[in-house]
């Protein structure tokens, strides 16, 4: 389905369920409420928060729900920096179009017995900033020559590596943005696999009832505390 047609779709959709009797959406208005609809969608397709408590990828149908806007980046980290929560730590700035973590890994380097520096592929745990001095005093939580710690930070992720190692780059794999529906020039069609078009426009629809009923509440209101 086209943006246009996502715009056709919703004003039909829309004069079924409110009997004709809803407010004129111009294109704007409805390209905003599919966008809004889209961002509700794929945050509930990532996570549980669904009817069938299903998350990404426990079925074939939500693994191709999502495809099309599953991406992956080979990240370099920047050099230990003095705001670094410490001195074996290093930011990686993470993509623009950056969502949802689905995976991430870390191309380590550190030397073995013989001194010659040997490199490995190896797992990244999430960490929260309350928990990092019990993580970091844990000996089997902390980092380690198996082990990168990551936290957190606006556009950025901040790894935390052992002493006896260094991070050659960050692998991971997202979720990211999907581009904004535009009906009106430039046409923007929705990236998002076919089988949800319709239930994206039933999304944008319910958000669209939602904000006619708050609007008759208020009405209703006012009127009721003029009459008092």
């Amino acid at each position: 389905m086209t943006a246009p047609e996502m715009v056709v779709a919703f004003k039909f959709r829309l004069d079924k369920a409110d009997s004709l009797n809803y407010p004129n959406f111009d294109n704007t208005e409805i390209d905003l409420l599919l966008n809004q609809a889209q961002e509700r969608l794929v945050k509930q397709r990532y996570g549980s928060n669904n009817i069938k408590r299903e998350s990404f990828e426990e079925t074939q149908k939500r693994t191709e729900d999502l495809k099309a806007i599953v991406s992956n980046a080979i990240l370099a980290p920047l050099p230990n920096a003095i705001d670094n929560i410490d001195v074996t730590a290093q930011f990686v700035n993470l993509p623009q179009d950056h969502w949802f973590i689905l995976q991430e890994r870390a191309l380590i380097s550190y030397p073995d017995c013989n001194n010659a520096q040997v490199q490995e592929t190896v797992n990244v745990y999430g960490i929260q900033h309350n928990d990092i001095n019990k993580v970091i005093g844990n000996a089997f939580l902390k980092a380690s020559k198996n082990r990168i710690l990551r936290l957190m930070e606006d556009g950025r992720v901040e790894l935390i590596h052992d002493t006896n190692s260094s991070i050659v780059n960050y692998r991971l794999r997202y979720i990211r943005r999907p581009v904004s529906i535009s009906s009106i020039v430039p046409i923007v069609d929705c990236e998002l696999s076919d089988h949800l078009h319709d239930e994206l426009v039933d999304g944008a629809v319910l958000l669209a009832l939602e904000d006619i009923e708050a609007r008759r509440q208020q009405t209703y209101n006012t009127i009721d505390k003029t009459n008092e």
